[in-house]
């Protein structure tokens, strides 16, 4: 689809798009895999990078032959929160300069993540940056998640905008199902640690620069 001349709004994801947080969150699921008897590689795991737990998790439990359930780790995996909480987070280089020039031209600043809003608040007041996005549409904050379209429509939706009108910045093939089926431009960004499948944006930049 073309890319819209000015946008209205700029929608952001956040983990491994804005802040490269996904391999923190990898060692973290190391953990709680090892927890359960499983040693899973770095590699392995990166597929569950963008994606759903409940979707992505049980195969690896089952090739590994893990002790316990999806339920399990996902009790398990509740720490997560330390990540946003405790990690050393940076914004990607260049990141807060493209929000407040966005913002300074009048196009409004979204962030839309499959992250539940208790780590997503967290990491944003962290970094100081949570007062920058005129909103933010969390993965607890609808009822289907990425890659159902329902996260970014609820994003045009609260800042009252078309999403035809929207760029979305992504960095997974879950993100940009998502946009795509809201019907936003996509561009994906390359920029953090973990690089995947991207093919399917209308544009790739590996820098904010």
């Amino acid at each position: 689809m073309p890319r819209p001349d000015c946008p209205d709004a700029v929608l952001f994801d956040f983990d491994g798009t804005l802040c490269n947080t996904e391999v923190e969150n990898i060692r973290l699921v190391q953990r709680v895999l090892r927890q359960m008897g499983a040693e899973v590689s770095r590699e392995e795991l990166e597929v569950l990078t963008g994606g759903e737990d409940r979707v992505m998790v049980p195969p690896i439990l089952e090739r590994h032959h893990a002790a316990g359930t999806i339920d399990d780790y996902e009790r398990l995996r509740d720490d997560c929160y330390l990540t946003y909480a405790e990690a050393p987070l940076v914004m990607e280089p260049g990141a807060v300069e493209l929000l407040d020039g966005l913002r300074e031209r009048g196009i409004k600043v979204g962030l839309v993540s499959m992250t539940v809003s208790r780590c997503i608040l967290t990491a944003l007041a962290r970094l100081g940056v949570l007062s920058r996005f005129d909103v933010i549409v969390c993965g607890d904050m609808v009822e289907s998640r990425k890659p159902a379209p329902d996260p970014y429509l609820r994003a045009a939706e609260l800042l009252g905008v078309d999403p035809a009108a929207c760029v979305a910045v992504e960095d997974s093939p879950t993100g940009i199902a998502s946009a795509r089926a809201a019907g936003c431009y996509i561009i994906a960004y390359t920029g953090c640690d973990i690089v995947q499948d991207v093919s399917a944006a209308d544009e790739v930049i590996d820098s904010f620069v």
